[in-house]
Protein backbone atom coordinates (compact mmCIF):
# COMPACT_ATOMS: atom_id res chain seq x y z
CA UNK A 1 0.00 0.00 0.00
CA UNK A 2 1.49 3.02 -1.15
CA UNK A 3 0.36 6.75 -0.50
CA UNK A 4 1.76 9.47 -2.88
CA UNK A 5 1.17 13.53 -2.24
CA UNK A 6 2.55 16.25 -4.30
CA UNK A 7 3.44 19.44 -1.73
CA UNK A 8 3.99 23.04 -2.68
CA UNK A 9 5.70 25.49 -0.40
CA UNK A 10 3.58 28.47 0.92
CA UNK A 11 6.02 29.90 2.74
CA UNK A 12 9.78 29.95 2.55
CA UNK A 13 10.74 26.86 4.33
CA UNK A 14 14.28 27.42 6.53
CA UNK A 15 15.46 24.11 6.37
CA UNK A 16 19.11 23.59 7.28
CA UNK A 17 21.43 20.96 6.27
CA UNK A 18 24.62 19.29 8.11
CA UNK A 19 25.94 23.55 7.98
CA UNK A 20 22.34 25.35 8.79
CA UNK A 21 23.91 28.76 7.30
CA UNK A 22 24.58 27.30 4.08
CA UNK A 23 22.29 25.50 1.31
CA UNK A 24 18.61 24.39 2.51
CA UNK A 25 17.98 20.42 2.23
CA UNK A 26 15.00 19.09 2.19
CA UNK A 27 14.98 15.54 4.11
CA UNK A 28 12.26 12.88 4.66
CA UNK A 29 13.49 13.14 8.25
CA UNK A 30 12.89 16.68 9.09
CA UNK A 31 9.16 16.21 7.58
CA UNK A 32 8.85 12.63 9.59
CA UNK A 33 9.65 14.75 12.93
CA UNK A 34 6.89 17.35 12.02
CA UNK A 35 4.60 14.69 11.38
CA UNK A 36 5.22 12.73 14.95
CA UNK A 37 5.06 16.02 16.98
CA UNK A 38 1.51 16.23 15.51
CA UNK A 39 0.64 12.97 15.73
CA UNK A 40 1.66 13.26 19.15
CA UNK A 41 -0.65 16.32 20.09
CA UNK A 42 -3.56 14.44 17.93
CA UNK A 43 -3.10 11.18 20.48
CA UNK A 44 -2.46 13.24 23.69
CA UNK A 45 -6.16 14.78 22.81
CA UNK A 46 -8.19 11.63 23.03
CA UNK A 47 -6.13 9.43 25.34
CA UNK A 48 -5.56 12.65 27.95
CA UNK A 49 -3.05 11.68 30.97
CA UNK A 50 -1.87 8.18 29.69
CA UNK A 51 1.92 9.33 28.77
CA UNK A 52 2.44 5.74 28.31
CA UNK A 53 -0.20 4.83 26.08
CA UNK A 54 0.81 8.28 23.96
CA UNK A 55 4.43 6.70 23.55
CA UNK A 56 3.37 3.40 22.81
CA UNK A 57 1.28 3.89 19.61
CA UNK A 58 3.59 6.78 18.35
CA UNK A 59 6.51 4.49 18.56
CA UNK A 60 4.14 2.11 16.61
CA UNK A 61 3.88 4.62 13.50
CA UNK A 62 7.29 6.64 14.09
CA UNK A 63 9.49 4.28 15.50
CA UNK A 64 11.71 4.45 18.44
CA UNK A 65 15.31 3.63 19.83
CA UNK A 66 13.89 0.01 19.60
CA UNK A 67 12.46 -0.60 16.48
CA UNK A 68 11.92 1.25 13.46
CA UNK A 69 9.20 2.81 11.98
CA UNK A 70 6.60 0.70 9.95
CA UNK A 71 6.00 3.81 7.23
CA UNK A 72 8.80 4.38 4.76
CA UNK A 73 8.67 8.40 3.69
CA UNK A 74 9.99 9.09 0.86
CA UNK A 75 11.04 12.51 -0.69
CA UNK A 76 11.66 13.27 -4.35
CA UNK A 77 12.43 17.03 -6.03
CA UNK A 78 14.89 18.38 -8.08
CA UNK A 79 16.98 21.27 -7.51
CA UNK A 80 14.91 23.79 -5.65
CA UNK A 81 14.76 27.51 -6.06
CA UNK A 82 15.97 29.25 -2.52
CA UNK A 83 15.83 32.89 -0.94
CA UNK A 84 17.59 34.63 1.51
CA UNK A 85 16.65 36.46 4.82
CA UNK A 86 17.58 39.98 3.44
CA UNK A 87 15.39 39.12 -0.31
CA UNK A 88 12.11 38.20 1.98
CA UNK A 89 12.70 41.14 4.79
CA UNK A 90 12.87 44.20 2.09
CA UNK A 91 10.48 46.51 2.29
CA UNK A 92 8.44 43.93 4.53
CA UNK A 93 9.21 45.01 8.32
CA UNK A 94 6.53 42.22 9.64
CA UNK A 95 7.96 39.44 7.63
CA UNK A 96 11.75 40.45 8.90
CA UNK A 97 10.69 40.60 12.35
CA UNK A 98 9.22 36.99 12.35
CA UNK A 99 11.93 35.54 10.47
CA UNK A 100 14.83 37.38 12.69
CA UNK A 101 16.96 34.57 13.61
CA UNK A 102 17.58 33.87 9.59
CA UNK A 103 19.35 37.42 9.43
CA UNK A 104 23.36 37.20 9.18
CA UNK A 105 25.12 38.03 12.23
CA UNK A 106 28.23 39.10 13.27
CA UNK A 107 29.75 36.01 12.66
CA UNK A 108 27.14 33.58 10.46
CA UNK A 109 25.80 34.39 7.07
CA UNK A 110 22.02 35.10 6.68
CA UNK A 111 19.92 32.06 6.11
CA UNK A 112 18.50 30.85 2.80
CA UNK A 113 15.01 29.20 2.76
CA UNK A 114 13.41 27.12 0.15
CA UNK A 115 11.35 29.41 -2.14
CA UNK A 116 7.60 30.06 -1.92
CA UNK A 117 5.69 28.50 -4.70
CA UNK A 118 7.87 25.34 -5.24
CA UNK A 119 6.04 21.68 -5.32
CA UNK A 120 8.00 18.40 -4.44
CA UNK A 121 6.47 14.82 -4.44
CA UNK A 122 6.49 12.51 -1.07
CA UNK A 123 5.12 9.08 -0.50
CA UNK A 124 4.52 6.93 2.52
CA UNK A 125 4.54 3.14 2.05
CA UNK A 126 4.38 0.14 4.63
CA UNK A 127 8.02 -1.86 5.16
CA UNK A 128 8.35 -5.14 3.47
CA UNK A 129 6.21 -7.60 5.63
CA UNK A 130 4.40 -5.16 7.58
CA UNK A 131 0.71 -5.69 7.47
CA UNK A 132 -0.90 -2.68 9.52
CA UNK A 133 -2.76 -0.07 7.54
CA UNK A 134 -3.80 2.16 10.36
CA UNK A 135 -0.14 2.91 10.36
CA UNK A 136 -0.81 4.74 6.97
CA UNK A 137 -3.86 6.38 7.94
CA UNK A 138 -1.88 7.86 11.01
CA UNK A 139 0.77 9.20 9.15
CA UNK A 140 -2.19 10.59 6.38
CA UNK A 141 -3.70 12.25 9.61
CA UNK A 142 -0.16 13.94 10.97
CA UNK A 143 0.12 15.16 7.22
CA UNK A 144 -3.37 16.60 7.71
CA UNK A 145 -2.38 18.50 10.61
CA UNK A 146 0.72 19.91 10.05
CA UNK A 147 -0.65 21.14 6.25
CA UNK A 148 -3.42 23.08 8.26
CA UNK A 149 -2.02 24.12 11.19
CA UNK A 150 1.42 23.94 11.06
CA UNK A 151 4.86 23.94 9.73
CA UNK A 152 8.24 22.81 8.59
CA UNK A 153 11.55 23.40 9.71
CA UNK A 154 13.03 26.96 11.40
CA UNK A 155 10.12 29.73 12.17
CA UNK A 156 7.73 27.29 11.78
CA UNK A 157 5.92 28.69 14.53
CA UNK A 158 5.92 32.54 12.98
CA UNK A 159 4.59 31.39 9.51
CA UNK A 160 7.80 29.90 7.81
CA UNK A 161 7.89 26.40 6.06
CA UNK A 162 4.33 26.09 5.38
CA UNK A 163 3.17 23.16 3.47
CA UNK A 164 0.01 22.37 1.54
CA UNK A 165 -1.22 19.13 -0.23
CA UNK A 166 -1.78 20.23 -4.03
CA UNK A 167 -2.97 16.71 -5.35
CA UNK A 168 -2.65 13.00 -4.23
CA UNK A 169 -3.85 9.79 -5.23
CA UNK A 170 -4.95 8.34 -2.51
CA UNK A 171 -8.15 8.95 -0.12
CA UNK A 172 -9.83 7.44 3.08
CA UNK A 173 -13.77 7.75 4.12
CA UNK A 174 -12.56 8.01 7.98
CA UNK A 175 -10.18 10.82 7.31
CA UNK A 176 -10.49 14.51 5.84
CA UNK A 177 -9.08 14.95 2.45
CA UNK A 178 -5.64 16.32 2.18
CA UNK A 179 -6.93 18.84 -0.72
CA UNK A 180 -8.01 22.40 0.52
CA UNK A 181 -11.41 23.10 -1.26
CA UNK A 182 -12.62 26.29 0.99
CA UNK A 183 -12.29 29.55 -1.16
CA UNK A 184 -13.52 31.83 1.70
CA UNK A 185 -12.21 32.12 5.39
CA UNK A 186 -15.58 30.96 6.72
CA UNK A 187 -15.36 27.79 4.25
CA UNK A 188 -12.21 27.51 5.60
CA UNK A 189 -13.27 27.94 9.22
CA UNK A 190 -16.07 25.02 8.66
CA UNK A 191 -13.40 22.51 6.68
CA UNK A 192 -11.16 22.88 9.78
CA UNK A 193 -14.02 22.70 12.48
CA UNK A 194 -15.27 19.27 10.45
CA UNK A 195 -11.73 17.88 9.30
CA UNK A 196 -10.45 18.39 13.33
CA UNK A 197 -13.93 16.77 14.77
CA UNK A 198 -13.01 13.29 11.97
CA UNK A 199 -9.65 13.07 12.77
CA UNK A 200 -10.40 13.26 16.47
CA UNK A 201 -12.91 10.32 15.83
CA UNK A 202 -11.21 7.97 13.88
CA UNK A 203 -8.32 8.43 16.48
CA UNK A 204 -10.74 7.23 19.47
CA UNK A 205 -11.78 4.54 17.54
CA UNK A 206 -8.10 3.43 16.27
CA UNK A 207 -6.59 3.58 19.80
CA UNK A 208 -9.25 3.07 22.11
CA UNK A 209 -9.36 6.92 23.36
CA UNK A 210 -12.26 8.95 23.92
CA UNK A 211 -13.49 12.53 22.47
CA UNK A 212 -13.70 13.87 26.46
CA UNK A 213 -10.59 12.00 27.86
CA UNK A 214 -9.50 12.97 31.43
CA UNK A 215 -6.87 15.87 32.51
CA UNK A 216 -6.16 15.55 36.41
CA UNK A 217 -3.28 18.63 35.13
CA UNK A 218 -2.47 20.68 32.36
CA UNK A 219 -1.38 18.01 29.91
CA UNK A 220 2.44 18.23 29.89
CA UNK A 221 3.05 18.12 26.09
CA UNK A 222 0.66 20.02 23.47
CA UNK A 223 -2.57 18.22 22.80
CA UNK A 224 -4.89 18.79 20.03
CA UNK A 225 -8.92 18.57 22.58
CA UNK A 226 -10.65 21.83 22.62
CA UNK A 227 -10.05 22.44 26.47
CA UNK A 228 -6.23 22.80 25.75
CA UNK A 229 -5.91 23.95 22.46
CA UNK A 230 -7.84 27.23 20.81
CA UNK A 231 -7.91 27.57 16.72
CA UNK A 232 -8.71 30.94 14.75
CA UNK A 233 -8.98 31.81 11.53
CA UNK A 234 -8.56 35.82 10.82
CA UNK A 235 -11.14 36.80 8.80
CA UNK A 236 -9.81 38.48 5.79
CA UNK A 237 -7.97 37.75 2.63
CA UNK A 238 -4.66 38.36 1.61
CA UNK A 239 -3.38 38.66 -1.90
CA UNK A 240 -0.31 36.59 -1.21
CA UNK A 241 1.66 34.78 1.94
CA UNK A 242 4.47 38.33 1.78
CA UNK A 243 0.88 40.12 2.64
CA UNK A 244 -1.06 38.05 4.96
CA UNK A 245 2.69 37.53 7.17
CA UNK A 246 3.84 41.05 7.15
CA UNK A 247 0.43 42.10 8.10
CA UNK A 248 0.62 39.51 11.29
CA UNK A 249 4.21 40.39 11.86
CA UNK A 250 4.21 44.22 12.16
CA UNK A 251 1.38 43.92 14.89
CA UNK A 252 3.35 41.31 16.93
CA UNK A 253 6.08 43.55 16.86
CA UNK A 254 4.11 47.11 17.47
CA UNK A 255 2.58 44.86 20.83
CA UNK A 256 5.54 43.40 22.23
CA UNK A 257 8.08 46.15 20.90
CA UNK A 258 9.00 47.85 24.81
CA UNK A 259 6.17 46.34 26.24
CA UNK A 260 5.81 47.66 30.14
CA UNK A 261 5.93 46.74 32.52
CA UNK A 262 8.55 44.16 31.32
CA UNK A 263 11.04 47.04 29.58
CA UNK A 264 11.27 48.98 32.62
CA UNK A 265 11.45 45.50 34.68
CA UNK A 266 14.58 44.18 33.06
CA UNK A 267 15.77 47.52 32.48
CA UNK A 268 16.28 47.74 36.51
CA UNK A 269 18.13 44.67 36.95
CA UNK A 270 20.83 46.39 34.26
CA UNK A 271 20.99 49.11 36.12
CA UNK A 272 21.83 46.90 39.33
CA UNK A 273 18.67 46.03 40.79
CA UNK A 274 18.32 42.47 41.99
CA UNK A 275 14.41 42.03 41.64
CA UNK A 276 12.92 40.93 38.90
CA UNK A 277 9.25 40.41 38.43
CA UNK A 278 7.73 37.80 36.38
CA UNK A 279 8.40 39.31 32.73
CA UNK A 280 4.77 38.94 31.02
CA UNK A 281 6.68 38.24 27.62
CA UNK A 282 8.02 34.96 28.36
CA UNK A 283 4.06 33.40 27.77
CA UNK A 284 5.66 34.02 23.65
CA UNK A 285 8.18 31.75 24.35
CA UNK A 286 11.83 31.39 25.37
CA UNK A 287 14.74 32.67 25.05
CA UNK A 288 13.95 36.70 25.32
CA UNK A 289 16.96 38.72 24.52
CA UNK A 290 16.68 42.08 25.62
CA UNK A 291 18.52 44.85 24.21
CA UNK A 292 18.93 48.41 25.33
CA UNK A 293 20.04 50.99 23.35
CA UNK A 294 19.50 53.17 26.48
CA UNK A 295 22.17 51.89 28.43
CA UNK A 296 24.92 51.48 25.81
CA UNK A 297 23.85 48.58 24.13
CA UNK A 298 23.78 46.49 27.04
CA UNK A 299 21.89 42.90 26.63
CA UNK A 300 20.51 40.01 28.81
CA UNK A 301 18.62 37.32 27.95
CA UNK A 302 15.75 35.42 29.84
CA UNK A 303 15.63 32.00 29.83
CA UNK A 304 14.74 29.10 31.89
CA UNK A 305 16.58 28.28 35.09
CA UNK A 306 17.23 24.70 33.52
CA UNK A 307 15.82 24.84 29.79
CA UNK A 308 17.04 27.68 27.66
CA UNK A 309 14.72 27.54 25.03
CA UNK A 310 10.95 27.02 24.89
CA UNK A 311 8.91 26.94 21.50
CA UNK A 312 6.14 29.35 21.31
CA UNK A 313 2.80 27.92 22.58
CA UNK A 314 1.42 30.32 19.64
CA UNK A 315 1.42 28.85 15.66
CA UNK A 316 0.54 31.09 13.14
CA UNK A 317 0.51 29.92 9.73
CA UNK A 318 -0.77 31.10 6.02
CA UNK A 319 -3.42 28.63 4.14
CA UNK A 320 -3.93 29.22 0.52
CA UNK A 321 -7.56 28.83 -0.57
CA UNK A 322 -8.78 27.44 -3.23
CA UNK A 323 -9.49 31.14 -5.02
CA UNK A 324 -5.82 31.98 -4.70
CA UNK A 325 -5.89 34.22 -1.87
CA UNK A 326 -4.16 33.43 1.62
CA UNK A 327 -5.62 33.45 5.03
CA UNK A 328 -4.08 33.12 8.27
CA UNK A 329 -4.48 30.85 10.75
CA UNK A 330 -3.91 30.62 14.58
CA UNK A 331 -3.13 27.55 16.85
CA UNK A 332 -2.51 27.98 20.47
CA UNK A 333 -1.48 25.27 22.56
CA UNK A 334 -1.80 25.50 26.26
CA UNK A 335 0.57 23.37 27.91
CA UNK A 336 2.89 24.56 30.45
CA UNK A 337 5.96 27.05 29.60
CA UNK A 338 7.91 25.14 31.54
CA UNK A 339 7.80 22.66 34.71
CA UNK A 340 6.21 24.18 37.47
CA UNK A 341 9.31 24.31 40.46
CA UNK A 342 11.06 25.85 37.47
CA UNK A 343 12.03 29.30 37.63
CA UNK A 344 13.31 32.03 35.39
CA UNK A 345 16.26 33.60 34.92
CA UNK A 346 17.72 36.83 33.49
CA UNK A 347 21.51 36.35 32.52
CA UNK A 348 23.12 39.93 32.88
CA UNK A 349 27.07 38.46 31.88
CA UNK A 350 28.01 36.24 34.87
CA UNK A 351 24.91 37.76 36.65
CA UNK A 352 22.02 36.08 37.15
CA UNK A 353 18.72 37.32 38.96
CA UNK A 354 15.46 34.76 39.32
CA UNK A 355 11.93 35.43 38.78
CA UNK A 356 8.62 33.59 38.89
CA UNK A 357 7.39 32.06 35.18
CA UNK A 358 4.05 34.34 34.31
CA UNK A 359 0.55 33.39 33.85
CA UNK A 360 -0.24 32.98 29.59
CA UNK A 361 -2.87 36.15 29.88
CA UNK A 362 -0.57 38.15 27.65
CA UNK A 363 -1.14 35.53 24.73
CA UNK A 364 -5.26 36.70 25.41
CA UNK A 365 -4.40 40.12 25.49
CA UNK A 366 -2.29 40.19 22.23
CA UNK A 367 -5.05 37.92 20.19
CA UNK A 368 -7.47 40.50 20.98
CA UNK A 369 -5.37 42.97 19.81
CA UNK A 370 -4.50 41.16 17.01
CA UNK A 371 -8.49 41.39 15.89
CA UNK A 372 -8.93 44.70 16.30
CA UNK A 373 -5.83 45.88 14.21
CA UNK A 374 -5.98 43.20 11.33
CA UNK A 375 -9.46 41.25 11.47
CA UNK A 376 -11.81 39.44 13.59
CA UNK A 377 -11.21 35.85 14.60
CA UNK A 378 -13.35 33.25 13.94
CA UNK A 379 -12.47 30.36 16.76
CA UNK A 380 -12.84 27.04 15.87
CA UNK A 381 -15.36 25.20 18.26
CA UNK A 382 -16.85 21.74 18.82
CA UNK A 383 -14.14 19.61 17.12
Amino acid sequence: MKLSYKLEVVTPLFLGGSDPRRKPELRAASLRGALRFWFRALLGGVLGDRPNEVFKHESEVFGSTDHASPVVVRVEHQNLPTTGYSQLARNNPGIAYLFFGARQTRNEPERKAIADGCQFSCTFHLRAKVQNPDALRAAAAALWLLTHLGGLGMRSRKGGGNLQVVSTDWSDPSLPSLVLQARMPEQLHGALQQGLHRLRKWAVEAFNGSLSPSFETQPAFDVLHPDWCSIAVVNREFDDWKGALDAFGRVMQQFRNRYEPDYSNVKAVLQGSNRLQPVQRAAFGLPIVFYFRSLEGERATLEGEEHDRRASPLIVRVIKLASGKCVLVLTRFRSPLLPASERLQLRHGERKVYTKQPSDALLDEFLNHLSQRVAPLLEVKDW
